[in-house]
């Protein structure tokens, strides 16, 4: 009862039918609400007095409830993280019904599952977190009906697909009845808001209406926070591929200024290892070393992650140029990487312009070095050329020749000639290898430097000779002694050496061309007339004394050497003897006739 109607009962005043009503519109007690009625006189219409009352006790009630419903909307849409938004769902459905024991959400799963994110009044720590699986469970029935539901008692309903995970965590839980309403943006399930109670309890039909009217509040602010969860999410990209754009036009910017400033490979690589810290280097085409990475890069014109950072191919059209390799100390960000391929990209064209620089210096010196080695002794015009590069043909030079079994004769070339550029000489391809004009006096020395400098580069065995300087000049006849020093060194099976022509001793009457005309008059006077006999008569006479001196002097295996009957070889003998006389097999005629036939076949095959 309020004050003036209490003091009214004191002072002993009759209260009037407008204390009633006044009662009516403020009271909170029904006994107070009695007790004017009462006291009025009006016995007769207390229960329409109490009726009234009810009325206006339920419609403030739901006043109250409506009001905490639009003010608890109105603070979710303050919210933006989507797990904090989640929360206050679960604290926002608890006070607004809070005879429920627990309440939690459950969020939609792109493969149809729902797990539990947030909640209050659980318990088990299992069910604080659980995934519900496609099918099972009230999270089913939602899904294919779209209405709220209400399950009296859990364990033992028939309406749900069970699933013993489920079961067991709301057991530890000890929930027994569930009230489930669909959280639904355009029609679409996002998510279940649970209220749950652990004795067998039936919501209210205000309790329904108004967790339902809160539900879609609670959509709305779930899928604002994620709008605005991915709105952060881009604008956060946006940032950095502008952050990433920003820095690759100031690497490309600063590795443009180094090139236009005339940086080489080495100069641009070491700008590379400061920006990515770490430690950049350039492979060569054609190098083994992380071969399949390269191979993978070249095919997917992309940058290739290794075991301690990245290899990028470089190469301009079909032109293969070798490769960037970068070792760092952690992963590069994807706009690190996609820097780092437009940074080899620079790389290509300038490791492209060196070599193009590169092989046209290699084609003049090439071209200057086949003209020298054609003339003797060089014309003013070739010492202008070979001086404008930095090559004194009018000083001393040692003429070296090179030749290997294997591998690539170009491969050779080049690396005599960029040999021959660094000492200040003369290279490039000749013949069936490589020759070069190499200052120096001594021919050995020469040789055997020559020797071990292309044998590191480039492995294998390698036949290198060289002929002393000659005055005047004569830079083709020095070449041509070189190149037939090699030649007979491998005719004599010596494929790997370093000689000089000087060191051929007897042979050397082979390979000089100013003692052709003593190489030719040793032979007629040795076996002279038995190459006329086997010219005049079609005889083989030398080569069966050459067979017959490589067999030991034995009958059978010359024969069996030659393909003839062992009678045969006694005829052709006693044919040798009538014409060189009987003691052609004595010690000292037989090793002039020996070494005769041998310089005759070594001749031959040079």
């Amino acid at each position: 009862m309020i004050e003036s109607e209490r003091d009214m009962t004191r002072s002993g005043e009759v209260p009037t039918v407008a204390d009633v009503l006044r009662a009516l519109a403020t009271a909170v007690d029904a006994r107070e609400l009695s007790r004017v009625v009462a006291a009025a006189g009006l016995d007769d219409a207390l229960d329409a007095a109490m009726d009234v009352f009810n009325v206006l006790a339920h419609l403030r009630r739901r006043e109250r409830e409506l009001s905490g419903l639009y003010a608890t909307a109105r603070e979710l849409t303050m919210v933006r993280a989507t797990d904090e938004v989640l929360q206050s769902i679960a604290e926002r459905a608890q006070a607004l019904v809070p005879s429920a024991d627990a309440c939690y959400i459950a969020v939609c799963e792109e493969d149809g599952s729902v797990t539990v994110r947030a909640s209050v009044g659980l318990t088990s720590p299992t069910f604080k977190h659980i995934n519900i699986r496609p099918g099972t469970a009230i999270a089913a029935v939602i899904a294919r009906t779209g209405s709220p539901l209400w399950v009296r008692r859990y364990a033992d309903s028939d309406l749900i697909v069970h699933d013993h995970r489920v079961d067991a965590a709301l057991a530890e839980d000890e929930l027994v009845s569930v009230l489930a309403v669909p959280l639904k943006i355009r029609g679409g399930l996002v998510g279940i808001l649970y209220a749950a109670n652990r004795f067998e309890r039936p919501p209210s039909a205000e309790e329904s209406v108004l967790l339902g009217a809160f539900a879609d509040h609670a959509a709305i602010a779930l899928e604002n926070a994620r709008l605005f969860g991915q709105l952060g999410v881009a604008r956060r990209a946006a940032e950095e591929d502008a952050e990433a754009i920003r820095r690759s036009a100031e690497l490309h910017d600063r590795l443009t200024q180094l090139v236009l400033q005339g940086a080489s490979v080495n100069d641009v690589s070491r700008e590379i290892s400061v920006v990515f810290e770490g430690s950049a280097r350039v492979l060569q085409p054609g190098t083994r070393e992380l071969e399949q990475a390269i191979t993978e890069s070249r095919s997917s014109g992309h940058s290739v992650g290794t075991d301690d950072g990245y290899v990028t191919a470089l190469g301009v059209g079909e032109a293969r140029l070798g490769a960037l390799v970068l070792r760092t100390r952690a992963p590069l960000h994807p706009s690190g990487v996609r820097d780092l391929e437009r940074t080899a990209h620079i790389l290509s064209l300038l490791v492209f312009c060196e070599q193009a620089i590169v092989e046209a210096e290699e084609r003049m010196h090439g071209q200057l070095f086949r003209a020298v080695a054609a003339d003797d002794p060089p014309g003013d015009h070739q010492r202008l050329l070979a001086r404008a590069r930095g090559v004194n043909l009018g000083g001393s030079f040692v003429t070296v020749f090179a030749r290997r079994g294997s591998g690539s004769p170009l491969g050779l070339a080049r690396a005599l000639s960029s040999l021959a550029r660094s000492q200040g000489g003369l290279g490039g391809e000749h013949g069936t290898g490589a020759g070069a004009f190499l200052p120096g006096t001594d021919a050995k020395e020469v040789a055997r430097f020559v020797h071990g400098r292309l044998k590191r580069e480039l492995g294998g065995e390698l036949i290198v000779c060289a002929a002393k300087p000659e005055r005047p000049t004569t830079p083709k006849s020095q070449m041509r002694l070189a190149e037939r020093s090699a030649a007979l060194l491998d005719s004599l099976g010596r494929a790997d050496a370093a000689v000089s022509a000087d060191e051929l001793g007897v042979y050397s009457i082979l390979v000089n061309p100013a003692r052709s005309d003593d190489l030719a008059t040793f032979l007629h006077a040795t076996i002279g007339p038995l190459s006329e006999h086997d010219t005049t008569h079609g005889t083989a006479l030398v080569d069966t004394v050459h067979a017959y001196f490589r067999e030991g002097t034995n009958l059978a295996r010359t024969a069996r050497a030659l393909y003839v009957h062992p009678n045969t070889v006694v005829k052709r003998l006693a044919r040798v003897a009538g014409l060189l006389g009987d003691d052609w097999q004595s010690p000292d005629r037989a090793l002039e006739l020996h070494m005769a036939l041998q310089l005759r076949s070594l001749a031959d095959r040079l």
